[in-house]
């Protein structure tokens, strides 16, 4: 049973004339009798009388009529929604991204996009780390995903290179250390450290840097939200070396790591060779033009 002889035979029925029907489909008509034929032969029964030159339809054409009008809508519909969901201007947009991207630099690129599009809707998903943001983009849970590109050995991920993200050392705001310009890592070997959840790409480079400083970290709590983490440092609970607020806190002081500088770097990644809807196309190209000024020139980081 394919779609063309339900599409035939539905006209037929409006029209109750086989001619009249090939007339209005722009076919022949044999093409409508035969598709109607093979309909019946493999339904069982019989969906239409001979009446002189017009056709009625049975008992069972009726309740076939019946069924196939609401399927052809179902799909209409179904066809309708993609159409919404994947256009540029009215399309759904799935991103994972960072939990430290959350706070002002993922809410200003959906702002600012919305100025251009603002019909467009977004479906968030925020990861605990690199590499469960990666997951999700692998297994076409979303169509992009904002992370740090070495996170993934897959060789189907493409990357646009967007911006570094620099940890440094966050402090309460009494704390001994918090009126210093600039901090060297060694000297915070017997701090108790707050951090980001194990497996995250920015705390690994941590724990590898505070190897590199000869020293193993004390670390008091692990979290996937920034906030939180600030929240506590602010209670005294720890420090932190963390990605840098945009924005002031209270309770906390930021200083300037100077030895050893530990950056991220971020960017925006899709995979290779699967389909893209149109609207989170427009999106990362936005991202890219806004961000690394290279709208369509893409490459992958190593």
């Amino acid at each position: 049973m394919e779609l063309q002889q339900l599409k035939y035979f539905r006209v037929a029925a409006e029209m109750l004339h086989i001619t009249r029907a090939a007339e209005k489909l722009f076919v022949s008509q044999s093409a409508v009798s035969r598709a109607i034929s093979q309909l019946e032969e493999e339904l069982g029964v019989q969906l239409f009388e001979r009446r002189g030159r017009s056709v009625v339809l049975t008992r069972h054409g009726k309740i076939f009529l019946e069924h196939v009008t609401h399927a052809q809508n179902v799909i209409e519909n179904a066809r309708q929604i993609l159409v919404e969901e994947s256009g540029v201007e009215t399309g759904t947009i799935a991103l994972s991204f960072l939990p430290s991207m959350g706070f002002t630099f993922v809410p200003g690129l959906i702002k600012e996009y919305r100025r251009k599009y603002p019909a467009t809707q977004f479906k968030l998903i925020q990861g605990p780390s690199s590499l469960e943001v990666m997951r999700k983009l692998e297994d076409g849970s979303v169509d992009l995903c904002l992370s740090v590109p070495n996170a993934s050995d897959s060789s189907d991920i493409r990357w646009i290179a967007l911006h570094e993200e620099e940890l440094v050392v966050v402090l309460p705001q009494g704390h001994p250390l918090a009126k210093r310009r600039s901090l060297q890592l060694k000297a915070l070997s017997q701090e108790t450290f707050l951090v980001l959840s194990r497996g995250n790409t920015l705390t690994t480079a941590f724990e590898e840097a505070c190897m590199q400083a000869k020293f193993t970290p004390k670390i008091g709590f692990e979290g996937m939200d920034l906030l939180t983490l600030r929240g506590m440092i602010a209670a005294g609970l720890g420090i932190g070396v963390i990605p840098g607020s945009p924005t002031h806190l209270d309770g906390v002081v930021e200083v300037k790591l100077s030895q050893p500088r530990i950056v991220g770097q971020l960017g925006l990644g899709w995979v290779n060779n699967r389909y893209l809807p149109p609207c989170a196309v427009a999106f990362r190209d936005f991202v890219a033009s806004k961000l690394s000024g290279k709208s369509t020139r893409t490459h992958r980081l190593v």
